[in-house]
Order: structure tokens, then C-alpha cells, then sequence
């Protein structure tokens, strides 16, 4: 008893310091984990372990212009998209069955923004540690802030991180007035999430109804698409080009730090939270189902970044 209570404050000072931000309670983070199937099966000092490891053991998703060539999230990363191009172009988790899941449900210029690419990272860093056998696999992200030009691993033709299509090459460097420090540092002091994150919608409007375009989608996302150009360019080609998975991986972290790093909330409006999003697959391409509140927890529970505490 004395160490289920031990282990279960442990976990509650936890979350006060990373999860508050994120507008999760400590009951509804116990709803929404494991916990609250696990409480009826494990002695409580197990499910408290459990959430723990989860949170102290998160895979770690780095840099890509800090990778070796040889290192195992690059190797992964190549491996799984070659791997995609090669199922049948009915199954799931084909390479363009995955883009086509961007060209026909992701939403833009609304607070949907933010939540739904964060689900299609994780289910397309799932799908790759499914089809490589790699348990450890993270998604790399590409910093443009520190590196405005695209990562030379981006230009070996030989690679399936190729794609002829762009329109930037090796040498090619985006604006600071899009990436530069100050821009960020600008869109991070927004302490305003319906301002940050892109305009609200109702509970019953489309995922995909504009409303208008926050700091963060509106600057930096939206010139980095541009900068590239090619499939980059257009919304209903860009995860064609495996630089799109690490630009988004880009903005996740942005929002990451905006929320555990420095403490600014999300919304609790339940037009946000309890949307629920039904296009996406699991890692054996089963559709799977799930609200915004649930995805809240990604970060604390499957994956942090390695620049930030």
C-alpha cells in the first residue's frame, strides 16, 4: 500500500510539471491511459509503474542533420519508406495510400492544425517501427531555424529520401524571415493558444473549415512548404516527398516546447478536445479512432525531443 501511494504521488508530480499545460487532468490522464483498464486487473503500485516507465523511457526523436549516415533512426526512416513503396498500392500503409490520408482529410487554417499532424506522425512513426522490426525508431526532425538549408541526407538519388520533384536544391536557403530565431522566439512568446494554434471552428463544422491561420501554420510551416516546392508545394502531394515527415516533425516540437517547455495551455474548449478523428491506421493498417484529448498525451507518454528537457 505504501508504495502504490508512493508511486502514485510520483506520478502526480509528473504530471503537474509536464501535463498541466497540455489541459489534462490528473483524473482524466488516469481515464485515459492504461490505468484505467489496467486498475481493475494490476495492484495499483503496477499501473503507477507502468505510466512511470512509460514517461521516463519515451523514445527520444533527434535532429536528422546531427544523424550519421549509419545511425539507426536514419537507417530506419530509409528502410520503412522503401518498404512503403512496395506494398500493394490497396494496403493501408502504401506509401501513397499514406500521402492520400493528408490529401484527403488533413485540415488547414483551423485549430484542428496542430492535433491532427501530431496524429499522423505518430501513426506514421508506428507504421515504420512495424514494417522495419525496429522497437526503438523515432522520427527524425529537420530544425530549420539552425540548418535553412535542406539536409544534404534529402539529395542522394540513390535514397528513398529522394524526390526529383523539389524545387530548392543542396545550396538553396530559406529567409530568416521565416525560420530566423526572432520569428520563432516571436511565435512562442503567443501565450494564446486560439491564436498560436489557428483559428477555432464549431463542434459540427468540417475538420476542414478555414477559419484563419495562426503564427506558427501561416509563417514557418507554410514558407517551408513553399521554399521546397514540388510535391512540398501542393497540400494534396506533399507527404510524397519524405522531407514533409521532418518539417512537420519541426512544428510538432515547436508546440511541444510552447507547451512543456514553457508552460502555455491548450484550449479546453470541447469543440477542441473532444474531436475525434476516424482516417487513420494503426501499425498493422487497421483504422483506428481517437479525440483530440486522447492525442494530448502523445508527447508525454511515447516521445520526446532531444533538445528539450
Amino acid at each position: 500500500m505504501r508504495q502504490s501511494i508512493a508511486l502514485r504521488e510520483e506520478l502526480f508530480e509528473a504530471l503537474d510539471a509536464e501535463a498541466r499545460p497540455l489541459q489534462i487532468s490528473r483524473r482524466v490522464f488516469l481515464q485515459l491511459t492504461a490505468a484505467g483498464a489496467l486498475a481493475s486487473l494490476l495492484p495499483g503500485c503496477q499501473v503507477f509503474q507502468a505510466i512511470l516507465d512509460a514517461i521516463r523511457n519515451r523514445r527520444v526523436r533527434k535532429d536528422i542533420s546531427t544523424l550519421s549516415a549509419s545511425d539507426p533512426d536514419l537507417v530506419t526512416f530509409k528502410s520503412a519508406i522503401a518498404m512503403m513503396k512496395a506494398l500493394p498500392s490497396g494496403n493501408t500503409r502504401n506509401w501513397l495510400s499514406q500521402a492520400n490520408i493528408h490529401a484527403n482529410f488533413c485540415p488547414h487554417g483551423n485549430w484542428l492544425f496542430l492535433p491532427w499532424h501530431r496524429a499522423y506522425l505518430y501513426r506514421f512513426e508506428e507504421i515504420c517501427r512495424e514494417l522495419t522490426g525496429s522497437t526503438t525508431f523515432a522520427l527524425p526532425y529537420w530544425n530549420w531555424t539552425k540548418n535553412p538549408q535542406i539536409p544534404a541526407v534529402f539529395f542522394d538519388t540513390t535514397s528513398p529520401l529522394y524526390d526529383s520533384a523539389r524545387a530548392a536544391g543542396p545550396s538553396s536557403t530559406i529567409s530568416t524571415s521565416f525560420t530566423g530565431q526572432p520569428v520563432i522566439d516571436g511565435i512562442m512568446a503567443q501565450g494564446n493558444f486560439l491564436l498560436f494554434g489557428s483559428g477555432s471552428i464549431s463542434a459540427s463544422a468540417g475538420q476542414r473549415t478555414p477559419s484563419s491561420y495562426g503564427p506558427l501554420e501561416g509563417n514557418p510551416h507554410n514558407a517551408v512548404h513553399g521554399f521546397v516546392g514540388g510535391d512540398m508545394g501542393a497540400v494534396s502531394l506533399s507527404p510524397r516527398d519524405p522531407i514533409f515527415w521532418t518539417h512537420h516533425n519541426m512544428i510538432e516540437r515547436i508546440w511541444v516546447d510552447w507547451n512543456m517547455k514553457r508552460g502555455n495551455p491548450n484550449t479546453n474548449d470541447s469543440a477542441w478536445t473532444q474531436r475525434r478523428f476516424t482516417e487513420f491506421y494503426d501499425r498493422a493498417g487497421n483504422p483506428v479512432s481517437f479525440t483530440v484529448s486522447e492525442m494530448a498525451l502523445y508527447p508525454l507518454l511515447t516521445y520526446k525531443y532531444d533538445d528539450l528537457p
